[in-house]
């Protein structure tokens, strides 16, 4: 009896493990690059940035005057805008808030530091001990900034914009609150539903 024995060969690939793709834009422009990293002054601005090109090449900007006017930066998965501090005073001081919510309708949320032992409460919901600026905020589709929060922006802006949506208005059965969990999980389903 013979015995055949077929030989099969086992191709072996080579995966190289790339950076995160990172990117910045710049009025209408985007910038791809990786090790993507800036920082910014007390106010918000941007005072330095630096990152790789695709073809390897380090970049640094410093100062104020020679860093571009970004607004937008997706680093290590996730996007940081350019947002004012304070939804009433928009060309006033800014800040380069997280998208906890990306899509037609975006929401930031910047909760404030923890410091222990202290006797101050932040805004309702938040630990005592609190400090800072709380800032809950959507941005809508013409780009305009609100205050979740507050409940003129809620009635008279935020809840009459979403019921403008026919298959949200079917869908959602819950209350129109800003608590960011409500809130959030609302806005998911607006921008699931609606274009």
């Amino acid at each position: 009896m013979r015995v055949l024995f077929l030989s099969v060969g086992l191709c072996c690939a080579s995966y190289t493990v790339l950076p995160a793709q990172d990117f910045f834009v710049v009025g209408e422009d985007t910038t791809f690059c990786s090790e993507l990293s800036y920082t910014t002054t007390a106010q918000g601005y941007l005072k330095s940035m630096s990152y790789t090109t695709l073809e390897g090449k380090p970049i640094a900007k410093e100062g104020r005057d020679n860093v571009p006017d970004v607004k937008t930066f997706f680093v290590k998965g996730e996007y940081f805008d350019k947002v004012p501090l304070n939804a009433n005073k928009p060309d006033k001081y800014i800040r380069y808030d997280k998208r906890e919510i990306n899509g037609k309708l975006i929401v930031y949320l910047d909760r404030p530091g923890y410091i222990e032992g202290s006797r101050y409460g932040g805004p309702p919901g938040m630990p005592s001990g609190s400090v800072g600026s709380y800032r809950f905020f959507i941005r809508m589709p013409d780009g305009t900034v609100y205050k979740i929060n507050d409940k003129k922006n809620m009635n008279e802006v935020i809840k009459p914009f979403l019921l403008k949506c026919s298959e949200f208005r079917t869908e959602y059965k819950g209350e129109f609150k800003d608590d960011e969990y409500t809130f959030m999980e609302m806005i998911k389903l607006y921008n699931s539903l609606c274009d």
